[in-house]
């Protein structure tokens, strides 16, 4: 089974490293909406009016584009303390259990994220002040959750070898 994941990773890498272009081109739009914002207050008095809007929605897109890539190569912020003392056996055990929680979690967030892009959807719900659609960027959060939850099932079938090779052992 570790084969058939391995090959299903090669594949997601470039989708996920893709994402998270991105997410990193949203992270740029960010500092430029907010710079142009603020020199159109300070030297046009006129601010744009659709700024916190558009960067609410960059922000949250540029999180759920990357979160495949980080869920993928277990780049999250994590707490080692306890893992990093534990024989590899069981530390291979304990990141097998972790994927599993996290692929649970993925899928029971997916099921309540679909209703509500659906609502969204079907109403054609827009922005407050810019009158955005929404459900365009509402769409990233269910396929990021299908995206993560896939990430995570690889990572459980490989035996989560990326977190026992990376862990490192906290010394005071």
């Amino acid at each position: 089974m570790p084969g058939f994941a391995r090959r299903i990773e090669a594949f997601l890498v470039p989708v996920f490293s893709a994402m998270a272009i991105l997410a990193a081109l949203a992270g740029a739009a960010i500092v430029g909406l907010i710079g142009a914002s603020v020199v159109m207050r300070h030297f046009a008095n006129a601010p744009f009016r659709f700024t916190e809007e558009l960067v609410g929605i960059l922000m949250t897109a540029a999180f759920f584009l990357a979160l495949p890539l980080v869920t993928l190569r277990s780049e999250h912020v994590r707490i080692q303390v306890l893992v990093s003392v534990l024989p590899t056996g069981i530390r291979c055990a304990v990141a097998v259990f972790a994927n599993l929680l996290g692929l649970i979690f993925c899928l029971w967030f997916l099921w309540l994220a679909l209703p509500w892009f659906e609502f969204a959807f079907q109403r054609s719900i827009r922005t407050e002040v810019a009158r955005l659609l929404m459900y365009p960027w509402m769409a990233l959060l269910p396929l990021s959750l299908l995206l993560s939850a896939l990430a995570f099932a690889v990572r459980g079938l490989t035996g989560g070898a990326a977190d026992s090779s990376r862990a490192e052992t906290f010394v005071p």
